[in-house]
């Protein structure tokens, strides 16, 4: 964790994971301090009330191979959502 102009910001591959208890630690409140997000929407996210970015493998598997077979243009990308939940703000 290193301290920034904006607060805390955290550099490691699954940073969800320890950067709130992490923040937690130093005093600060998630999400009024620090916004905390994670990517996937893992089954974890919902039990750590981790707002993520939702995508669907599948359909951003189905977008790759339709890109590579020389699909229709257009064609190369997959929805993603937020999924917003208690580690950030509305």
């Amino acid at each position: 964790m290193s301290a920034s102009a904006s607060g805390y910001r955290f550099a490691m591959p699954t940073p969800h994971r320890n950067s709130a208890g992490e923040a937690r630690a130093a005093g600060r409140v998630v999400p009024d301090d620090l916004a905390v997000t994670g990517w996937d929407d893992l089954p974890d996210a919902a039990r750590l009330d981790l707002t993520t970015v939702a995508r669907s493998l599948r359909e951003q598997g189905a977008a790759c191979a339709r890109a590579v077979l020389g699909g229709e243009p257009g064609t190369r990308s997959a929805p993603w959502s937020l999924v917003r939940r208690g580690s950030t703000r509305p």
